[in-house]
C-alpha cells in the first residue's frame, strides 16, 4: 500500500511539474497585461492641467507627448504579447527576464514626466538609454522564448536576431549622439520610432521571424 501511495505521489508531482510551465505562461501574460495597463494609467495621471504656471499651450504639448509615449509602451506590450502568443510554456529564465523587462518599462512614465517638463540633453539621453535597455531586454526575451523551438533553423533565427539587435543598437546610439547637440529633435525621432513600428509592423524584421515561427509551428 505504501509503495502504491508513493507511486501516486510521484505521478502527481510529475504532473504538477509538467503543468507548471503552462500555467506560468498563462499567469505571466495576465500579469504583463495588468502591469502595463497600470503604467499607462500612471502616465495619464501625471498630465498637468492648465493652471497657474501651466498654460493651455503647454497642456496641449504634454497631451501630445502622452499620446506618443502611450504608443511607446503599447508597442512593447504588442511585442511581448506576440512573443508569448506562439509560446506553449514559460520556464524560470523567461519569468526572470520578463520581470526585469517590466521593471525597466516601469521607468518609462518617470522618464516621460521628465521630458514633459524639460527636453534637455540629460532627459533625452536618459530616455534614450532606457529605451535601448528595454528594447534589448525584449529581444532577449524573444530569443529565450523561441530559440529551442526554432532549433531546426537556428542559423536563420540567429541571423535575423543579430541584424535586429544591430539595428536597435545603431539607431539608439545615433539618436543618443544626436541628443547631445539637438535634444528636442532627437526626442521627436525617439517618439516617432514606436509609432511607425506600431502602425507598420510589416517593416519590423523581428516580426517576420514571428510570422515564420508561427507557420513552422502549425
Amino acid at each position: 500500500m505504501a509503495q502504491i501511495d508513493k507511486k501516486k505521489a510521484m505521478n502527481m508531482y510529475r504532473k504538477v511539474q509538467d503543468e507548471l510551465p503552462k500555467q506560468t505562461k498563462a499567469h505571466l501574460e495576465t500579469f504583463n497585461d495588468g502591469v502595463i495597463a497600470i503604467y499607462i494609467t500612471i502616465m495619464a495621471l501625471e498630465l498637468p492641467y492648465p493652471h497657474g504656471d501651466v498654460s493651455f499651450h503647454s497642456f496641449l504639448g504634454t497631451i501630445l507627448i502622452f499620446f506618443i509615449s502611450f504608443f511607446v509602451i503599447a508597442n512593447f506590450w504588442y511585442d511581448i504579447h506576440r512573443t508569448f502568443l506562439t509560446l506553449d510554456t514559460a520556464d524560470h529564465g523567461i519569468v526572470v527576464v520578463d520581470f526585469i523587462l517590466l521593471a525597466f518599462l516601469a521607468l518609462i512614465p518617470v522618464m516621460t514626466k521628465w521630458v514633459m517638463h524639460t527636453s534637455t540633453e540629460a532627459s533625452v539621453i536618459g530616455y534614450g538609454i532606457l529605451y535601448l535597455l528595454v528594447s534589448l531586454l525584449e529581444l532577449l526575451l524573444f530569443y529565450m522564448a523561441h530559440h529551442q523551438r526554432f532549433n531546426e533553423y537556428i542559423h536563420y533565427f540567429r541571423t535575423f536576431l543579430f541584424l535586429r539587435t544591430g539595428s536597435v543598437l545603431l539607431i539608439n546610439l545615433v539618436l543618443i549622439g544626436l541628443a547631445t547637440q539637438y535634444p528636442k529633435e532627437a526626442m521627436v525621432l525617439y517618439l516617432l520610432l514606436p509609432i511607425i513600428s506600431f502602425f507598420f509592423p510589416q517593416f519590423r524584421l523581428k516580426r517576420r521571424v514571428h510570422n515564420h515561427i508561427t507557420k513552422k509551428g502549425r
